[in-house]
């Protein structure tokens, strides 16, 4: 489709995109450096680790859909969605800087102190990171009314996000590395970069924002609830990105395995820098084989392609590498095409109930990613756990096990091709919702406008 029909500007989209990169230097630089933070200067334990990830998911749960709540049901004047992204961007870079703030005299705390600090920082950052991804993401809907807009919109959303994840995976190494190992300063560095990116989504324009009556509590839930489609998805999802434990494990694969933790940023980097590659490709894709073929085919290459790297051990660095750049390519495509499909299921959700309830069906998607990275980081260090890891205090170096070793293999690998199959067989036998399903529903079908349900509409078609 050619630009001239798109409603956005390039300038637009691109401002779209940097609020995106800076969100994502932030996400990753926390959701990478987490575990290794916690475990080397803190001094928890791999399973004191992940009950805290666990807990702060189950959090989560309550959290994410009462702050969507909020915003869906919020009239504040700037918009429906902006005032509260634009508010959020100097808060969720403070909350970030927290979490690695005061390392040195935590470590000589008693352990429930550290503990404590620890989860109120990490869930506190967990609200309000929800408050900027659900509104951020829920722009993207109400920017534009076409539909191939949109899917390049998403595409290219995540493509920003990439390219915060590589910043964030390059440099934060190097950085705490250069500053030897002064966190908080290497976390205040990287979160004024990330802010100033963020700011720029001011530019942006809400220019199809539904206007309906103030949703009760009740229609929320229901539109939600009642959305089979995004129900399922987002199962399928939480299998497929839960099981990628590689954010969690690779600085641990690179120190222990490899036995070179300076190779952290180069294995971080193999695993999501050509994921940028995918950004153009999906929609490619979309036009090929559908979002349906394509989401598909990129989970079952996941799946075969974890198996091979498994069963060719961890002998060889350089075909580490470059089956990890391979996968990347399958890992971007799933990590891209959520937005898409959570974008299709508000029009669902709209005409099944006659609410446009665009937050909080985004919620669901801030809450699989933050429930994918919390989960497989949760499993990753239960399962190094229970296989014997062994933590360290202010930053000493502990040799691991074989036992140890062979297992951050196990987990990188073989969890993943479990994870990745078992949710693509959700997703096949449970996802229906194809542009001709959409098509077929028409705005014509709304309750309001007829006097059957929707549901017997369906139920007759």
């Amino acid at each position: 489709m050619s630009n001239s029909h798109y409603e956005t500007s390039r300038k637009e989209r691109f401002s779209y995109y940097t609020f995106f990169t800076g969100q994502n230097i932030i996400f990753m630089f926390v959701t990478i450096f987490i575990s290794v933070y916690y475990t080397s200067v803190l001094g928890l334990s791999a399973g004191t680790v992940g009950i805290i990830f666990l807990l702060a998911r189950v959090w989560d749960a309550v959290n994410d859909p009462i702050l969507s709540i909020i915003v869906e049901r919020s009239r504040l004047k700037g918009g429906k969605f902006k005032p509260w992204v634009n508010a959020i961007a100097w808060a969720v870079p403070l909350a970030t800087i927290l979490i690695f703030a005061f390392g040195d005299y935590l470590a000589e705390q008693p352990m429930w102190i550290r503990v404590t600090y620890a989860f109120a920082t990490y869930v506190g950052w967990g609200m309000l990171y929800t408050v900027s991804d659900a509104p951020a993401y829920a722009i993207g809907s109400v920017m534009t009314q076409n539909k191939d807009e949109r899917n390049v919109i998403y595409s290219f959303v995540r493509f920003g996000g990439f390219v915060g994840m590589v910043i964030a995976m390059v440099s934060a190494p190097w950085l705490v590395e250069k500053l030897e190992g002064k966190w908080t300063l290497a976390a205040l560095i990287m979160c004024i970069v990330a802010m100033f990116l963020m700011l720029t989504i001011r530019t942006v324009k809400e220019r199809h924002v539904v206007e309906q009556e103030v949703p009760t509590l009740k229609q929320i839930l229901g539109t939600v609830t009642g959305n089979k489609y995004l129900l399922m998805f987002i199962l399928a999802f939480v299998f497929i990105g839960g099981s990628n434990f590689a954010f969690t494990l690779m600085p641990y694969i690179a120190r222990d395995v490899f036995n070179d933790p300076s190779l952290s940023g180069l294995l971080l980097f193999a695993m999501i820098g050509p994921a940028m590659l995918a950004s153009p490709l999906v929609p490619i894709g979309i036009r090929k084989v559908g979002k349906i073929g394509t989401f598909a085919w990129a989970s079952a290459a996941l799946a075969v392609l974890s198996v091979i790297t498994w069963g060719l051990g961890h002998q060889h660095l350089e075909v580490f590498v470059a089956l990890t750049m391979i996968k990347a390519i399958a890992l971007g495509v799933t990590l891209i095409m959520p937005s898409i499909f959570i974008a299709d299921c508000i029009e669902y959700g709209y005409i099944r109930s006659g609410k446009r309830l665009e937050a909080v069906t985004f919620a669901t998607q801030t809450f699989a990613n933050k429930a994918t990275t919390a989960v497989g980081g949760a499993i990753a260090m239960g399962y190094l756990a229970l296989v014997g890891f062994v933590e360290s205090t202010g930053g000493a170096v502990v040799k691991q096990t074989p036992q140890v070793i062979q297992g951050m293999w196990d987990a990188l690998n073989l969890g993943n091709a479990i994870g990745a199959t078992i949710g693509l067989v959700i997703f096949l036998y449970s996802y229906k919702l194809t542009d001709q399903v959409l098509a077929d529903l028409k705005p014509d079908d709304l309750p309001e406008n007829k006097n059957t349900t929707l549901n017997e509409t369906i139920v007759a078609k």
